[in-house]
């Protein structure tokens, strides 16, 4: 009892960065559990790339591949260029069930990573800054016509397009319709409820997206465009306002 008083006196008074290293000591020492815990009470004040890439390592090792993913997709938008956030996402995805089916076209491949060269806080800042910038350049130009201020607010105003289609990119990735299957097997109904007929049989690690949702129940596309009735718990939404989890 005394030992169980200790522990929790600690967790409470322990700080974010500390819980994050405290469950790095437990990874290492294969207490993946415990590991777990303390690597979610550092989430709950501190969103940082490499605490959601050693969560979700530490999901992978448990066994909850979607769960995984999901954090690391949350490590890839935070840090969208360290290559072990990459390689872990790309060999989760290889390791679920339902695999894709058609390979990413080159150019399409090409054109993403040039338009997430920056993670996202960075590109919603530039954006901003750039636009303000750009306005003032004009601003400039009209108070006294001049080409340096032109050209100014020309260059300014390219560099903000790009930013601009930077973030419509990132949109996509980060949006809060975006979720994880995180059930080992699950039916997609046709309806919000188990006496509707299965559409869709989808397991877990696939990624879909949110279209609706009724009571309990989530109106989830997969990729492909085919969907249906799942309940909440059986997904977790990637990207969210406040961070919380769907629950049954």
């Amino acid at each position: 009892m005394i030992q169980f008083g200790l522990v929790l006196v600690s967790l409470v008074s322990a700080t974010p960065v500390e819980f994050y290293n405290q469950g790095n000591e437990a990874y290492e020492a294969a207490d993946y559990e415990h590991a777990l815990m303390l690597y979610d009470s550092a989430a709950v004040r501190l969103s940082n790339a490499y605490l959601y890439y050693n969560r979700g390592n530490t999901y992978f090792k448990l066994g909850e591949i979607g769960r995984a993913i999901a954090d690391y997709l949350k490590a890839y938008v935070l840090d969208p260029y360290d290559s072990d956030i990459a390689f872990n996402l790309s060999f989760a995805r290889a390791y679920r069930p339902d695999k894709a089916l058609k390979l990413q076209n080159p150019l399409v491949k090409f054109l993403t990573r040039f338009l997430r060269f920056l993670p996202l806080a960075t590109v919603r800042m530039l954006t901003g800054v750039l636009f303000f910038l750009a306005i003032a350049a004009l601003a400039m130009h009209f108070k006294g016509p001049s080409r340096f201020w032109i050209w100014i607010a020309i260059g300014l105003g390219i560099v903000c397009l790009w930013t601009s289609a930077s973030w419509l990119s990132w949109s996509e990735v980060a949006s809060p319709k975006r979720a994880v299957i995180v059930v080992p097997e699950l039916f997609l109904r046709s309806g919000p409820g188990e006496s509707h007929k299965i559409l869709v049989i989808v397991h877990d690690g696939l990624e879909v997206t949110i279209r609706g949702r009724r009571g309990q129940y989530l109106l989830l596309q997969v990729p492909g465009g085919q969907g249906g009735w799942a309940p909440a718990g059986s997904v977790e939404q990637v990207f969210q306002k406040a961070k919380t989890r769907y629950t049954k």
